[in-house]
């Protein structure tokens, strides 16, 4: 009676992907993967899109990432074949950047960049967040100076983070310390002085560091639980930094 069950699911769910026009790798993972294959199609696709559901339709993309992870690179790949306009060279440098594979991404996005798009902020702080990910410090803080000079009205708080992190990087100490000052009293969450923090251990200021870490955990107790549940990453990292500066 299970496998019945599980049978008919699959067969109203390929059905349904077939009359609605989804990607075929649907199909192929609800007949490779039965009970699970069907869940997953079930919360990503049939389910409405309500806010409620979106955060589980995340935590399904991530199974699928698992299951299948190129399964868009293939697709984006061919449309690039087909055209090779400015958006499919974005689009396929996105997902290979989605995918760790940074070195691969950066020619595409500079191929984006041309024409009408040369000097599209969003695209190229997406290239200089490629950049700061193969070590190409120079190059990045360039790019995110490109991008100030040719937008002067484009504001980002993850751009600006970028960009004190790349000067720091590169040993810039100082100049990364004034942009850290300034980012820390306005950046939404912890990880701005998390990377400031990483910053100065690796200036050796090792008490300031510290400070940070301290920061960080003493406005976690004063707020609200929903800010110590969504920044949890950055709050448990700096106990941990603390715990191994006591160790020493």
């Amino acid at each position: 009676m299970h496998f019945a069950l599980v049978a008919v699911f699959q067969l109203l769910c390929c059905a349904h992907a077939y009359r609605s026009g989804q990607d075929r790798y649907w199909i192929f993972i609800i007949l490779c993967f039965p009970g699970l294959g069907c869940i997953i199609y079930f919360f990503m696709v049939m389910l409405p899109t309500t806010s409620a559901e979106r955060h589980g339709r995340t935590l399904m993309m991530r199974l699928v990432d698992k299951i299948n992870p190129e399964r868009h690179l293939r697709k984006l790949t061919e449309e690039l074949a087909i055209a090779q306009t400015n958006q499919n060279h974005y689009l396929l440098a996105n997902e290979l950047a989605r995918l760790g594979r940074y070195h691969e991404a950066i020619p595409h996005y500079r191929l984006a960049l041309s024409g009408i798009f040369m000097h599209e902020a969003p695209m190229m702080l997406n290239l200089a967040q490629a950049e700061f990910a193969t070590q190409e410090f120079a190059a990045c803080q360039q790019t995110l100076e490109d991008i100030i000079r040719y937008n002067p009205d484009f504001q980002s708080s993850e751009g600006h983070l970028l960009f004190a992190r790349t000067l720091g990087a590169q040993e810039k100490y100082d100049e990364a310390e004034k942009e850290f000052a300034v980012l820390i009293d306005y950046f939404p969450g912890p990880e701005a002085r998390i990377r400031y923090a990483e910053m100065l251990l690796n200036a050796q200021r090792l008490r300031e560091a510290n400070e940070q870490y301290v920061a960080i955990i003493n406005i976690a107790k004063r707020s609200r639980p929903q800010y110590r549940k969504f920044h949890r990453q950055w709050i448990q990292m700096a106990n941990e930094k603390l715990k191994q500066s006591t160790i020493r």
